[in-house]
């Protein structure tokens, strides 16, 4: 996964994000894993990534709030590792964790895709 979660210049993987399809998965993805039946598509294009992220931040930090064992429920269903968790706390907080979740639902998709012909 890219280290660089923060930053949404890590090109690569976030470029995807331009493609309406991968978008679309993504945002399903992220839906199921979030249970966020209520997660809009944002507008294919550059903001995508910054818009999802806004998102998940706002439900990470309800998460939060709720207790350790909400928060760890969220981690969970995104299968984010200890790993990866704790670099994105250091690295800026529920703000780059937030950016981890979204490009972990990114991942899934692209696999999915790959493994199936169409990416």
């Amino acid at each position: 996964m890219n280290e660089g979660v923060s930053k949404p210049d890590g090109e690569g993987l976030l470029k995807r994000l331009d493609e309406a399809v991968v978008l679309q998965r993504t945002v399903l993805q992220l839906r199921k894993d979030l249970r966020d039946e209520e997660l809009p598509v944002p507008a294919v294009g550059e903001g995508a990534f910054e818009e999802l992220r806004a998102r998940v931040l706002t439900l990470l930090a309800e998460r939060e709030r709720e207790g350790a064992h909400a928060f760890g429920l969220v981690v969970n269903r995104v299968d984010l590792t200890e790993h990866q968790l704790r670099t994105a706390m250091a690295a800026g907080g529920l703000h780059a964790l937030a950016g981890a979740v979204v490009l972990r639902c990114l991942q899934k998709v692209l696999s999915r895709m790959r493994f199936a012909g169409l990416g």
